[in-house]
């Protein structure tokens, strides 16, 4: 009887809140969303598994909290960043983490077209999805 492969396991990653670089309310908010979304889309990705760890659990739990649940959970990746600038003209950068080494895999800076991440159409927050998906399934791990 030929040896049957196990199914490859899909990848876990878990999604941060956007943190504001200042103390601007506005930016909290616009983080929350945009992480939120991405999330979501990533977990309708049939070949992929997101989590979004909440800004509340964050807020409570000590600096290495993080890291622990990572391990508990076997999650693979982490997409985290922060939001800039003004309301009017918002920037995030995004990147992608490697939990086994902690090495950032994958990061994009959207310059003043935060806020676009979230447009009805959602092509930028569509494109955003597909560089992660080929991140996390179509390239091999390094």
């Amino acid at each position: 009887m030929p040896a049957v492969a196990p199914p490859r396991r899909r990848p876990l990653v878990a999604v941060l809140p956007f943190t504001p670089g200042a103390d601007d309310a506005s930016l909290r908010l616009l983080g929350n969303d945009i992480a939120d979304l991405l999330r979501e889309r990533l977990a309708q990705d049939p070949a992929l598994q997101a989590i979004l760890i909440s800004s509340d659990f964050l807020a409570k739990a000590p600096p290495h909290a993080v890291e622990l649940i990572c391990r508990e959970l076997r999650i693979g990746h982490l997409v985290s960043g922060q939001c800039h600038g003004s309301a009017g003209r918002p920037s995030l950068y995004v990147e992608l983490t490697d939990t086994r080494d902690w090495h950032i895999r994958w990061a994009r800076f959207f310059r003043g077209t935060a806020c676009s991440l979230l447009s009805e159409d959602g092509a930028e927050m569509g494109q955003l999805v597909a560089n992660l998906r080929r991140e996390l399934v179509e390239q091999p791990r390094r």
